[in-house]
């Protein structure tokens, strides 16, 4: 390796780590994070109440028109979920052919969509779709809005009735300790330290706190990046034409 590339390394390292706040995909990811909570808040609750109703009716003429009705919903939601990780995402997420739609009489083509194994995936998929959206809704809200706090710091530590510090109700105790055994005599040190509460009062605070905020939020991002690209694994793995099985016996 020559000397140039050598000295190039350590740039890149730190262009890779430093530079998600600047690349358009890390916003593309935080928008379909976003997105995922409410989507998967609809999903849950639209099989919650087809799948309830159509098994409490399933022993009535009603409740078999309203199973498939949902299975084939869930199978054009499903398509809706693969375009929206092809757009946000930048994954290629191709339709697993399923064939609601195709020629043929009503009866084959509800045996093509209940003996589709897709079919299945896609109403796991859209059940899960909550989970994954309620842990990216915590995370970004948790994660995002702490460093954009301490990033704001140095703007409003000073202003009049703004307390920016740790408070605790009870002052936390440390017990540093050091023993050791000296001619069978056990000797030691041990002291204790309380923190009780700290203010940011002085400009060079303010700043060293957001310096952890960006340091925060930059850890946040790339964190964030890689659940989405889970999401975009998961994605594919249940409703790409990858995912595809043969068709269930009927």
């Amino acid at each position: 390796m020559s000397t140039d590339n050598r000295s190039a390394a350590p740039a890149r390292r730190l262009r890779a780590v430093f530079g998600v706040p600047f690349r358009l995909q890390t916003y593309r990811n935080l928008l379909y994070l976003v997105l995922s909570f409410p989507l998967g808040l609809v999903y849950f609750t639209f099989l919650s109440v087809g799948l309830s109703l159509g098994v409490g009716l399933a022993i009535t003429v009603v409740g078999i028109p309203i199973l498939l009705a949902v299975l084939a919903v869930s199978t054009g939601l499903a398509g809706v979920e693969r375009k929206i990780a092809t757009l946000l995402l930048g994954v290629e997420v191709e339709s697993p052919g399923w064939v609601v739609t195709d020629s043929g009489s009503i009866t084959e083509r509800c045996k093509r969509l209940v003996t589709d194994f897709g079919t299945w995936k896609a109403l796991v998929y859209l059940g899960s779709k909550l989970v994954i959206g309620l842990a990216a809704f915590v995370s970004v809200t948790t994660l995002l809005v702490t460093s954009v706090s301490m990033l704001a710091v140095p703007l409003v530590y000073d202003q009049p009735g703004v307390y920016v510090g740790v408070v605790t109700d009870a002052p936390i105790q440390f017990h540093p300790s050091l023993y050791v055994v000296w001619r069978n005599l056990l000797v030691g040190v041990e002291t204790v330290v309380s923190v009780g509460s700290w203010q940011v009062q002085t400009l060079p605070a303010a700043l060293g706190v957001a310096g952890l905020g960006v340091l925060l939020g930059v850890a946040s991002l790339h964190l964030l990046n890689g659940l989405a690209r889970f999401s975009a694994w998961y994605t594919k793995l249940l409703l790409g034409a990858n995912a595809e099985r043969p068709s269930l016996p009927l």
